[in-house]
């Protein structure tokens, strides 16, 4: 049998940043009471990631200037842009999956410095000082709206050992897709408390050196539950 293919997928917020960007852009331009009204609804299940994000972009009034000045201040993990370089090296593709905004994504990356990266995020327009989302990868995920599980189970194949490095509420969708996760935060709760294996991580080195050992020890085996959710969810479409 071939040997798997690692195809690797990383939440931004949280997890390659230091802080919930997309959050903290909320926060600063938009009504933050009335964000963190719509949030609790959305924990609960009473309100869907769709309506949330468009919800809170409602509230927003800031210029591109204003929003691109502001988000270029935030922090990266530093030890991301190494684990980007070793996973380039070694023939294996990383794609950034988040359920924020393009326009901080694209941005981030460029003043980090880190090479041309695959990435599927929610779109940001700016109209003088209105925000209009919108959300090119809408499916009938109630919690997304740019889910992350549905992006896993379309661009990864059969011979892809599915590697998903993750932290918040939103990665949910996509763990039970991963044959390997790493989890810090609300995500290692979650797969606590939905028995998922998890290898937990405070950095990128952490995440590193754990990576390169067990590539070094013949590399990721399929998680049968992930892959029976893989096949299930092909069969339903």
């Amino acid at each position: 049998m071939s040997r798997l293919v690692p195809r690797i997928f990383v939440d931004f917020d949280g997890t390659i940043m230091k802080a919930d960007v997309g959050n903290e852009f909320f926060r600063k331009f938009g009504n933050e009471q009335e964000s963190l009204k719509l949030v609790e609804k959305w924990k609960k299940g009473e309100l869907s990631g769709r309506d949330l994000l468009l919800g809170e972009a409602a509230f927003v009034r800031a210029s591109v200037a204003e929003a691109t000045s502001f988000v270029e201040h935030f922090e990266m993990d530093r030890a991301f842009p190494e684990f980007v370089g070793f996973c380039k090296s070694a023939g294996l593709e990383v794609s950034i999956l988040s359920d924020g905004l393009d326009f901080y994504i694209s941005r981030i990356l460029t003043i980090n410095n880190i090479s041309p990266i695959e990435f599927y995020s929610n779109v940001a327009h700016f109209h003088d000082s209105n925000l209009e989302v919108t959300i090119p990868y809408e499916s009938d995920c109630k919690w997304c709206a740019n889910c992350k599980g549905n992006q896993i189970l379309t661009h990864s194949g059969a011979e892809d050992a599915v590697v998903y490095i993750g932290n918040g509420f939103s990665d949910r969708c996509a763990v039970k897709y991963a044959d390997m996760v790493f989890a810090k935060d609300e995500l290692l709760k979650y797969c606590e408390e939905n028995n998922i294996t998890y290898f937990p991580f405070e950095t990128f080195d952490d995440v590193l050196k754990k990576f390169r050992r067990v590539l070094e020890n013949g590399g990721i085996r399929k998680r049968h539950r992930a892959e029976l959710n893989r096949k299930e969810a092909y069969l339903s479409e």
